[in-house]
């Protein structure tokens, strides 16, 4: 099976390179070409607790993606992972909708927020796309990846990409690439409830992931101190008071799931916050964004979600692009 994974950050990296060291054919999709060359001639390594993964030098096939159509068009990919933040997701679709009609793709798509499906699928109506939503962690520095903890990986077919029951084939092929994934050490499976699965991410990282970025620290953080865990707080009962009027009911004590992540993931800096400190564009625009936009159309009120995009986006004043 060919797999090309698009963005070789932390997370596709962790991927890419353990189904590589499983016995997949990898293809890794970089923004620039150096960044692509740097892969080939560096490799990488993964470590875990119970190891290390190395693709040496030369064992990585790694391309810029201005380059995906041409080489798709020669060779294509089996399963596209589509590991890359959704602020670039409008330039990735530039690029491939040249192939739509061409082939047909298979995509795992690992964006936060919502919006991203609607956009692959008016660019690909004849592609399969489905959601990824993970636990997994991972840190990146230079040419290493630390797993910061195994997490969970579910697969799933939002409602926003179909009415009815997908084709009896796209399912099967679905719980292929989770098979292959399970295979390559990931806790991995198909779930018939992707989007209740969507919805609590985007509630945990609308509330964790901006305020680690304001207050500059790490996960555990925001709980030593009452004044931080009112903020959450705020923030999460606007989140329920916007799926309440949507109708979304998700299972269990989510502010105790909130918290338990907080702890769980203590020493872990946010991606939001990791944006921040290396001067690149956020992803508060597809998370509290995500958050206003639904309450817009449903006429409810969010002010701390308002409040924290405005600051945030207000932060590129320090260098953040």
């Amino acid at each position: 099976m060919i797999i090309d994974v698009v963005g070789a950050g932390s997370l596709g990296l962790l991927y890419g390179g353990k189904l590589q060291a499983a016995g997949e054919c990898v293809r890794f999709w970089t923004r620039t070409s150096e960044q692509a060359d740097q892969l080939k001639q560096k490799g990488f390594k993964i470590t875990e607790k119970d190891g290390e993964v190395c693709i040496r030098p030369g064992e990585t096939q790694a391309y810029p993606i201005s380059k995906l159509t041409e080489y798709w068009n020669k060779i294509p990919g089996d399963w596209t992972l589509l590991t890359l933040k959704q602020t670039h997701i409008d330039d990735f679709i530039a690029r491939i909708k040249k192939l739509e009609g061409q082939h047909t793709l298979k995509m795992a798509c690992y964006q936060n927020g919502e919006g991203h499906l609607e956009k692959l699928k008016a660019a690909l109506p004849s592609s399969l796309l489905c959601s990824a939503i993970t636990t997994e962690g991972a840190k990146r520095s230079e040419d290493q990846v630390h797993r910061a903890g195994i997490g969970e990986t579910r697969l799933g077919v939002s409602h926003i990409l179909t009415a009815t029951d997908i084709e009896k084939s796209d399912k099967q092929q679905i719980f292929t690439l989770a098979k292959r994934l399970q295979q390559a050490g990931f806790d991995c499976t198909v779930s018939n409830e992707i989007d209740k699965l969507i919805y609590r991410k985007l509630l945990i990282n609308a509330v964790i992931n901006p305020l680690t970025a304001i207050w500059r620290i790490p996960n555990g953080e925001l709980l030593h101190k009452m004044e931080r865990i009112r903020i959450m707080r705020q923030l999460y009962d606007e989140a329920l008071t916007v799926y309440g009027a949507m109708g979304i009911q998700l299972e269990g004590d989510l502010w105790q799931q909130i918290k338990e992540v907080c702890q769980d993931t203590a020493t872990n800096t946010s991606s939001m916050l990791a944006d921040v400190l290396h001067k690149r564009t956020t992803e508060v625009e597809s998370i509290n964004g995500s958050m206003i936009r639904m309450a817009e159309r449903l006429n409810v009120k969010v002010p701390t979600h308002e409040m924290l995009l405005h600051l945030i986006q207000g932060m590129q004043s320090e260098g953040v692009t």
